[in-house]
């Protein structure tokens, strides 16, 4: 299997990190220049070495099978390795054709702009760069974390993570409790804000300093809590602006703090699918520590013995024995597979600390445009309840809105509306709303009801998405459990016929 051993180090240690660099380069020269006044010599260049990356995925998609097909040790344990490898390799491939679309775009048209497509392909290209560039760190993830003591510490740290994301929601449930009353009350925004904050530990006291003294210097309240980011959820900092303009800043904060002690509460209650990321972890790193165990010392040592005694082997335990060996002898060929369920839970960890708002996920909010949905038809609700155009909504989310992609398609109806298009109409073409929640909308606008509407859909929308992510974890949790079992059982029975023969052989 050396050859599998080189194709892996030649795909994790230079294919993917090339792929991942040169994602990035071409994305930041294109956010940071635009794509006009290229090279052309340039531009040849890298379409080139674009389709020499694609073809290389492709190479190697195939030298990986007709290793597996020619294999004579395992053809089980090589086709458990070259699955997750054959899917990395489409996806770098991907990848490449994604970027090879941009290349292609560069020195096309008149506008400076790119189209909306490739500005939102351009956001994700860099994400997926990223991603490529960090896949040799899976080498050596399960290295560090697999050992019993820092699965202890890893999961305590868990724990504490749990605890400080709550801990971090309560802090901005409270600030906006505390802008809202201020605003109301006509209160000084700055003496209070550092009045809280000596209240506060240093770090989180560092920024509402730095948070009223912005407001000192003059700035809007939105414009401030952009500049001072982590303080409120981001998409609150569009409501502010919207109150801002309408001025309905008193109602908007009043909104944002109820809506903010609802997902509050939501976190705090339903944590189902943390949990169920922490016991795959655990149980999965015990369950194929104990498996390593058993394959590294005791099989080697059971097979010795029945060949002592010229015992047949049933084809089970044959099957495991080679499994067994092939795993042994290309164990740094699976270390990435081990390092999966360690990522996802890093991920999982990292998005309820931030809050999933705060993070910059355009490979996410590119393929499911509806996850701003809820926020939105808040906010179009909050400019119709003020006595405002839409637009207004609109141009304070192209501003204020933390994801790229959310801004571009913001513009993008903002500018249709200014057109004479119909609002339902252009929310419907950018995928914010459904053919049948446009329907809906239209008939609450002619009722004269629109604002109670939008936010009852918003509601709506966001119980059915929590119902739908409850019910998968639900359906995840048997199956694994029942994925679990079914490699222990393999296990058990593979070692335990051949002992039952052995005795009654000898009985």
């Amino acid at each position: 299997m050396e050859s599998l051993g080189l194709i892996f180090c030649l795909a994790f240690f230079a294919y993917f990190p090339i792929a991942g660099i040169s994602s990035i380069l071409l994305a930041r020269r294109i956010i940071d220049f635009g794509h006009q006044g290229v090279n052309p010599f340039v531009r040849v260049c890298w379409i080139l070495f674009l389709l020499f990356m694609m073809f290389c995925g492709i190479v190697l998609i195939g030298l990986s099978i007709l290793v597996v097909v020619f294999n004579q040790q395992s053809h089980l344990g090589a086709l458990l390795l070259i699955i997750p490898s054959l899917i990395l390799y489409s996806f770098t491939i991907y990848q490449e054709s994604r970027c090879y679309q941009v290349a292609f775009a560069l020195n096309q048209g008149d506008e400076y702009e790119l189209p909306e497509t490739l500005q939102i392909k351009i956001q994700s290209i860099r994400i997926f760069g990223w991603i490529l560039l960090g896949l040799p760190l899976l080498v050596f993830l399960p290295i560090f974390i697999s050992f019993l003591p820092l699965l202890l510490a890893f999961i305590i740290l868990s724990c504490l993570i749990n605890i400080f994301s709550l801990s971090k929601r309560a802090n901005e449930s409270e600030l906006l409790w505390l802008l809202t009353v201020c605003v109301e009350k006509n209160i000084p925004l700055g003496p209070e804000i550092d009045t809280y904050a000596e209240t506060q530990p240093r770090k989180y006291r560092a920024r509402l300093e730095l948070l009223s003294s912005r407001l000192y210097s003059g700035v809007s309240l939105s414009t401030a809590l952009s500049e001072t980011p982590g303080l409120v959820p981001q998409s609150t900092v569009v409501s502010i602006r919207i109150g801002e303009v309408s001025n309905t800043l008193g109602l908007a904060l009043r909104d944002a703090a109820v809506q903010t002690s609802k997902y509050l509460k939501n976190e705090s209650g339903e944590t189902s699918g943390t949990y169920l990321a922490v016991y795959v972890t655990v149980v999965g790193t015990i369950l194929f520590t104990i498996a390593g165990f058993i394959m590294y010392w005791i099989i080697p040592k059971f097979k010795k013995i029945f060949m002592d005694f010229d015992a047949n082997l049933p084809t089970m335990t044959l099957t495991v024995i080679n499994l067994s060996d092939f795993i042994i002898a290309n164990f740094f060929l699976f270390l990435p597979i081990f390092s999966i369920p360690f990522t996802l839970l890093i991920l999982i960890h990292m998005g309820n600390y931030f809050g999933w708002s705060n993070l910059r996920i355009p490979l996410f909010t590119t393929w499911f445009p509806r996850l701003n949905t809820p926020d939105c038809l808040r906010q179009i609700a909050q400019s119709i309840s003020a006595q405002q155009q839409p637009q207004i909504a609109l141009s304070s989310a192209s501003q204020y809105h933390l994801w790229a992609d959310v801004r571009i398609r913001s513009e993008s109806v903002k500018n249709r509306v200014n057109q004479g298009e119909n609002l339902w109409a252009s929310l419907q073409h950018a995928k914010i709303i459904s053919r049948s929640e446009a329907a809906l909308c239209v008939t609450a606008e002619r009722v004269g009801n629109l604002p109670e509407v939008l936010r009852a859909l918003a509601l709506s929308i966001e119980q059915r998405r929590n119902r739908k992510l409850r019910v998968l974890a639900d359906l995840l949790k048997p199956v694994i459990v029942c994925t679990l079992g079914l490699v222990v059982g393999l296990f058990v029975i593979a070692l335990f016929i051949p002992i039952v023969q052995l005795i009654f052989d000898f009985s």
